[in-house]
């Protein structure tokens, strides 16, 4: 079977109705519904999601997060629905209700992982974006949420044709974001039509690429489309600065490029809140073909790093430093595509967020390489110093 015979499978899947598509959370919905009633106070709302441990967790993490914090740590639930209010959390419990479909195990999982760091990054930079511009903040965050979550179940469904019909193909990871990028619009607007959202979301899903399709928000779609070029430089570099963002069109001021960049370097810590266990599990995608390295001729180096995975340091030594990346080596394997916290032990120690960009088996262990992610200022300075 080749691409476009997949591909075709896929789309005759969605054609029928077929798809696997996963439920919307129901913790959302019974959220929604108990805020709709006037009598309905916070703590009615903490029970309801208390009853979900992990929930309750991810909202826990998120009242501590930079995006939010404000004042001293908070290790209530009560505390923190109240620190985040009622329909803050109601995005969030969607978030995290999604946070299980988009990094369960499976033969594509990089891939998957990789999408729901966008859609995590996306719905942060749209919801700031909106409060700057006096559109809606609520149906901003979840527009950017979903908007390309049609990914998450495009690569589901190639995950279960290549299961069912036991295809033993492997190709490259441009190939499979190819096909999962010409799939996502209609995939996208089908699941929602299937959790019954407003016709905006459909419509946004169906236009924020720019292919002549309405919207009845230009302004929120706008928004949308500002959102995938600053997660795109996100992404591609150890940071995004105010000026970086200049070169972004739809942004329209300086004020908007500073609160983006606030924005930008509270994402890693944002996306480590809606982080699950299977996350944390070094899971090769074994029909996904991947180079042996990335990277070449890096300045060799020797000081350690230590990686937290699920709250325990994974011990490495740095032996190549890159302009924007780290080459380590160790005993342990670490996930590809997570955000991760390294503590780096160079001549100046820093702790940051990095993306573990590929990581293979070597003959003493493992070779990871690392990237660091969304830098601030303090640390772009110390990793200047280090990389230069």
């Amino acid at each position: 079977m080749d691409p476009s015979q997949l591909e075709a499978a896929v789309r005759e899947l969605a054609a029928r109705g077929a798809l696997r598509v996963p439920p919307y959370p129901a913790v959302a919905v019974r959220v929604q519904e108990a805020l709709s009633r006037p009598d309905v106070g916070l703590d009615h709302v903490a029970q309801l999601v208390g009853a979900d441990a992990a929930l309750a967790a991810a909202i826990l993490r998120c009242a501590n997060s930079a995006l939010y914090r404000r004042g001293p740590p908070v290790s209530d639930l009560l505390q923190a629905i109240t620190r985040i209010g009622a329909n803050e959390v109601l995005r969030l419990l969607l978030a995290s209700g999604l946070s299980s479909p988009a990094q369960v195990v499976g033969p594509l999982v990089v891939l998957r992982r990789m999408i729901w760091i966008r859609g995590l990054a996306s719905a942060a930079v749209c919801q700031e974006l909106a409060r700057l511009r006096g559109l809606r903040t609520e149906e901003a965050f979840v527009l950017g949420l979903l908007h390309d979550f049609g990914e998450v179940v495009a690569t589901t469904a190639l995950e279960a044709i290549l299961e069912e019909r036991k295809l033993e193909v492997r190709w490259p990871a441009e190939v499979w974001n190819g096909i999962v990028e010409r799939l996502h619009v209609g995939v996208g607007v089908a699941t929602a039509e299937r959790w019954r959202l407003p016709p905006l979301v459909a419509e946004v899903i169906g236009a924020h690429h720019g292919k002549g399709a309405r919207c009845g928000d230009p302004g929120l779609l706008e928004v949308v489309a500002v959102s995938d070029e600053v997660v795109a430089l996100m992404l591609a570099a150890t940071a995004v600065t105010a000026a970086d963002l200049e070169a972004v069109r739809g942004v329209r001021s300086a004020d908007e490029r500073a609160a983006l960049e606030r924005v930008v370097e509270g994402v890693p810590e944002f996306v480590a809140a809606f982080e699950t266990p299977a996350a944390a599990a070094f899971v090769a995608s074994p029909r996904v073909e991947a180079p042996g390295r990335t990277l070449e001729g890096g300045r060799p180096v020797r000081f350690g790093v230590s990686v937290r995975v699920a709250r325990r340091p994974r011990l490495y030594s740095a032996v190549e430093v890159h302009p924007d990346a780290l080459v380590l080596t160790g005993e342990e394997p670490l996930p590809e595509k997570r955000l991760l916290e390294a503590k780096i032990y160079a001549q100046e120690p820093f702790t940051a967020w990095v993306m573990t960009r590929h990581c293979v088996r070597a003959a003493d262990g493992f070779r990871v390489e690392i990237q660091p992610f969304a830098l601030g200022a303090e640390l772009r300075a110390l990793w200047g110093k280090l990389a230069g």
